[in-house]
C-alpha cells in the first residue's frame, strides 16, 4: 500500500517537473520571438515583425504586451482597424497596462479623431502619470475637440516639465493666445525666442501677446523685429503699422501702412487704418479713398461706415455721408458718437427734427455711460 502511494507521488512529481520544463521552454521561445520582433522593428520590417508577434501569441495567447506590440506592427502597415482590435484585446487581458490605451489615443489623434482619443489618453495617464507623450497627445486632442479650458492645465504641466522644448512652447503660445491668457503667452514666447531658430511669425506672436497684456510699446518693438526678419510680409508690416497707430505714433504708422499698400494696394485693413489716421489728423480729403476701399470689404463694421460717413460729410458729400452714418448706427446703436455725428450731419442738411432726435439719443447714451462709470467708481474699496 505504501509503495503504491510512493509510486503515485513520484509520478505526480515527474508530471509537475515536465510541465515546468515545458513552461520554461515556452517562455524561452516567447522570449526569442520578442527579441526577433524587436530587431525587425528596428530595421523597419513591420510585416516580418508582425509574424514574430503572432508566433509569440500562439505560445502565449494571454500575453497583453505581445498583443500591444502586434497592434503597433499592424498600425505601421496602415492596418489600423486590425491594430485597434489587437489593442482592445490587450486591454481585455490586462486593463491596467497603459501601453494599449496610449497607442489607441495617439493613433486617433493622428487621424484627427480628437474626441474619441481623449478617454484612452486620460486612462493612460491614470495608469502612468509621468507619460509625457500621452500628455502631449491629450493636449492636442483637447484643443482639437475645442475643449480649450481642459487643455490649459495639461499644457501648463508640460511646459513646467519641458521649459525649453521649442515645439511645446509654440503649441502653448498658440493655445494661450487663443484663450486670451496673454501673460502666459508672453512667458512661453519669451522662452521660445531665447532658443535657436526664431522666426518672424514667433516675434509677431510675441507682439500680439504683449499687446494683449497691455504692453503695447514692447509689442511694437517685437513687431519691428518681425518685420526685420521678413520685410516682404504685408501682414506683419500691417501689424507694426497698427501698433504705431495705436500708440499715436502717426508718422511711423503712416510709413508702414503706405508700404503695405504699395505692395498690396487693396489691402482693406491697411486702407482703413491709414484712412482713419488721416481723418484723425484732419485730412478728410486724403482719408476718403482709403476708407472707400475699406468699406467694400467691411460693409457690416461700425468703424468702417462711421469713419467713411464722417469723411464724406467733411468733404461736402453730405447726403452720402448721412447714408453711411445711418448705416453705422444701425450696425451698433449703443455708441453715442455715432448718433452725435449723424445728428450734426442731419442738422447741417436742414433735417432739424431728425437731427435733434439723434443728438438726444447721443446725450442719453453719454449720460448712461457717465452714470455707469460713476457707480463703478463709488463701488471702489476705501483706500484706507
Amino acid at each position: 500500500m505504501k509503495s503504491g502511494v510512493i509510486c503515485v507521488a513520484v509520478l505526480l512529481g515527474l508530471a509537475v517537473a515536465v510541465a515546468a520544463q515545458q513552461k520554461s521552454a515556452n517562455i524561452e521561445q516567447v522570449q526569442k520571438h520578442y527579441e526577433a520582433a524587436q530587431k525587425l522593428e528596428q530595421q523597419g520590417k513591420w510585416n516580418e515583425a508582425e509574424q514574430e508577434w503572432r508566433a509569440a501569441l500562439v505560445l502565449a495567447p494571454e500575453d497583453a504586451r505581445a498583443w500591444t506590440n502586434l497592434g503597433v506592427a499592424l498600425n505601421r502597415q496602415d492596418r489600423t482597424d486590425e491594430a485597434f482590435e489587437a489593442w482592445h484585446k490587450a486591454i481585455s487581458i490586462d486593463p491596467k497596462l497603459p501601453g494599449p490605451y496610449f497607442n489607441l489615443g495617439l493613433t486617433l489623434v493622428r487621424k484627427g479623431n480628437y474626441k474619441n482619443a481623449i478617454p484612452p489618453l486620460r486612462q493612460t495617464l491614470d495608469l502612468d502619470p509621468d507619460n509625457h507623450g500621452a500628455k502631449r497627445a491629450l493636449a492636442v486632442a483637447l484643443i482639437g475637440a475645442e475643449r480649450h479650458s481642459e487643455a490649459t492645465p495639461v499644457i501648463g504641466q508640460l511646459v513646467s516639465g519641458f521649459p525649453e522644448d521649442p515645439a511645446l512652447l509654440e503649441l502653448a503660445a498658440q493655445h494661450y493666445l487663443r484663450e486670451r491668457l496673454y501673460a502666459d503667452a508672453v512667458t512661453v514666447l519669451r522662452r521660445r525666442l531665447a532658443l535657436p531658430k526664431t522666426t518672424s511669425f514667433l516675434w509677431a506672436q510675441y507682439g500680439d501677446a504683449l499687446d494683449g497684456a497691455g504692453r503695447t510699446p514692447e509689442a511694437a518693438e517685437a513687431y519691428r523685429k518681425a518685420v526685420e526678419m521678413d520685410p516682404e510680409s504685408t501682414l506683419t508690416r500691417y501689424g507694426l503699422g497698427y501698433l504705431y497707430w495705436k500708440l499715436y505714433r502717426y508718422d511711423d504708422a503712416e510709413r508702414e501702412l503706405v508700404e503695405v499698400l504699395r505692395r498690396a494696394p487693396k489691402d482693406p485693413r491697411a486702407s482703413f487704418t491709414l484712412g482713419d489716421l488721416y481723418l484723425t489728423k484732419g485730412d478728410a480729403q486724403h482719408a476718403l479713398p482709403f476708407l472707400e476701399v475699406a468699406r467694400l470689404s467691411y460693409p457690416n463694421e461700425f468703424d468702417t461706415r462711421f469713419a467713411l460717413g464722417r469723411a464724406l460729410v467733411l468733404t461736402g458729400s453730405l447726403e452720402r455721408g448721412i447714408e453711411e452714418l445711418r448705416a453705422a448706427v444701425v450696425i451698433d446703436g449703443a455708441i453715442a458718437d455715432g448718433h452725435f455725428q449723424l445728428g450734426r450731419a442731419l442738422m447741417k442738411a436742414g433735417k432739424t427734427d431728425e437731427g435733434k432726435k439723434e443728438l438726444q439719443k447721443a446725450q442719453q447714451l453719454h449720460d448712461k455711460q457717465r452714470k455707469t462709470e460713476s457707480e463703478r467708481f463709488r463701488k471702489l474699496p476705501d483706500p484706507k
